[in-house]
């Protein structure tokens, strides 16, 4: 019996250790399993809402600069539905000309239906 609970108290503090030392970024990291067409099918989106909601135009979205990861949804984040704070979704991020004041706004789309969730203000 104590043998036993010394092994479930062992195997919790070593769960604890690897799963819960890491912050939420760290652990949700697959961009490289993404397909080109997953790729270019996000880009595109978080491309559109941009321009869509006036933060740049055609010309100034580079999206040969857009790196995907992937993000979970916190509460601090601009979402359209509440529902969505704790998903995991792609963060779409444009690099921006050196000389601009505030950067693009990182997209969130969700990962199942390409739909756009929110976004979080640049940097």
């Amino acid at each position: 019996m104590i043998r036993k609970m010394i092994n479930i108290i062992v195997f919790s503090c070593l769960s604890i250790m690897l799963f819960g030392c890491a912050s939420d970024e760290e652990r949700i990291d697959v961009t490289f399993e993404l397909s080109n067409d997953i790729k270019v099918n996000v880009t595109q989106v978080a491309k559109d809402y941009l321009i869509k909601n006036n933060c740049g135009t055609s010309e100034t979205i580079q999206v040969g600069t857009a790196s995907i990861t992937d993000y979970l949804v916190g509460a601090s984040d601009e979402v359209s539905d509440p529902k969505d704070i704790g998903q995991v979704v792609y963060k779409v991020t444009f690099k921006d000309k050196s000389h601009v004041v505030t950067g693009l706004p990182e997209v969130l789309i969700n990962q199942e239906d390409n739909r756009v969730v929110g976004f979080k203000v640049g940097k």
